[in-house]
């Protein structure tokens, strides 16, 4: 059997390993647009920050992929997928496969700003952005971050941890930042940790245009306020690749449209995994998701017994600036029926919530620490019936372990 395997992301080699690790004669081809092997992307930012040096970024050493008989074609962009004779042109060639896995991932999304595209004004996605932040970082005393998510603010952190003292703005255009792993309350928290580190994250602040001036940029809001820098990076989300897809035939909405079987086609020769896919109307932008979708459908691929695909928990236990925060499950309810219990430590360096419906737990956000991080995650996904401690959750000191 061939399997083909658009991309080298984290889906993508992850659904690569899983396959080799059950069988070990299929035939595994893996395209990458890009020239270098698989890296995980949170360690851009420790590369940025000038923690980590670049050959520490790459997930696998070369030797892995010539170990485990995994052919990985770099800088090979994936030009068209012809589904009915189960082939791709690459290069101008055409490869036959048996299985294709899209695992084409996502791009960063720039929002409509006037004085856009420039060379100055930058996204951060890939190993080039990364690089090319890094070298500008030299000749910038300050900084605009457009977007008040997880990257954006990690971006931030990069910044501030690779040269103290300069100056850093997040802007944001929500009430809060990190809106996805969240709430009001915990936004102004961690908020307030920010602005304690120097760096000023500014909330309710919308970008209309960018311009230049002698000294950089100038970032003028909607409000009329300017601020100048010699840096802006853009944060604003991602949207799935799915043009490839779309060229296919395949069904397309947000992202790449699967079953439960997170397949796209009748006959069951095409899969998709990682960022590219929508599934329930849904599209996640996880690692989570996509690790979970890559082992099902590499079982799928191989006829072995697996699950149906049913979505993943939104789950992030992560370190942003030296802070800790783990956002599991329903953290801002969107319907009736569920209950929210806070606590926030008096030096407001500490922030919990849970969230319950019917005495289970439903969701958690733990802000300024990881005790406890993995146990939270578990009793989540589980449906943990936590009616019993219901008195104790208001209790910021109070451990479910």
């Amino acid at each position: 059997m061939r399997v083909a395997i658009v991309g080298n992301n984290v889906a993508g080699i992850t659904t690569a390993k899983t396959l080799r690790d059950l069988d070990k004669d299929v035939e595994i081809a893996v395209y990458s647009e890009e020239r270098y092997h698989y890296y995980a992307r949170p360690m851009l930012i420790e590369f940025i920050a000038g923690k980590i040096p670049e050959p520490e970024i790459f997930f696998n050493p070369p030797e892995w992929y010539d170990r485990n008989r995994i052919a990985v074609h770099l800088g090979a962009k994936v030009e068209k997928i012809d589904p009915a004779n189960r082939r791709l042109l690459v290069r101008g060639t055409w490869h036959g496969y048996d299985a294709l896995v899209l695992a084409t991932g996502a791009r960063a999304f720039v929002p409509q700003i006037d004085g856009l595209p420039r060379r100055d004004v930058l996204t951060l996605r890939t190993l080039e952005d990364a690089k090319e932040i890094a070298s500008r970082i030299p000749k910038t005393g300050a900084a605009a971050i457009i977007g008040g998510g997880l990257l954006g603010l990690e971006t931030a952190g990069a910044l501030n941890r690779a040269k103290p003292g300069m100056r850093v703005h997040v802007l944001e255009r929500g009430g809060h930042p990190l809106q996805k792993q969240l709430d009001a309350e915990g936004g102004s928290v961690i908020m307030g940790m920010f602005r304690e580190m120097g760096i000023d994250v500014r909330t309710d602040t919308e970008v209309k245009a960018i311009e230049s001036h002698a000294a950089g940029l100038n970032v003028i809001l909607k409000d009329g306020r300017r601020l100048s820098a010699q840096l802006a990076i853009i944060s604003a989300g991602v949207r799935p690749n799915v043009e490839l897809a779309r060229d296919a035939g395949l069904r397309v909405g947000k992202g790449l449209v699967v079953d439960s079987a997170l397949c796209c086609t009748a006959e069951r020769s095409i899969y998709a995994v990682g960022d590219v896919v929508e599934h329930d109307g849904k599209t996640y932008g996880i690692i989570p998701a996509a690790m979970d979708q890559a082992r099902i459908v590499a079982r799928r691929i191989l006829g072995l017994p697996t699950e149906e695909y049913s979505g993943t928990i939104p789950s992030n236990t992560l370190r942003v600036m030296g802070i800790d925060l783990t956002s599991v499950g329903t953290v801002v309810p969107q319907a009736p029926g569920y209950e929210e219990i806070r606590a926030t430590s008096q030096d407001k360096k500490l922030y919990k919530k849970y969230i319950l419906k019917g005495g289970k737990l439903a969701g958690a956000i733990l802000l300024g620490t990881k005790k406890g991080a993995g146990l939270v995650q578990r009793m989540v996904k589980e449906g943990a019936d936590v009616s019993a401690q219901r008195e104790k959750l208001s209790d910021v000191n109070y451990d479910l372990s």
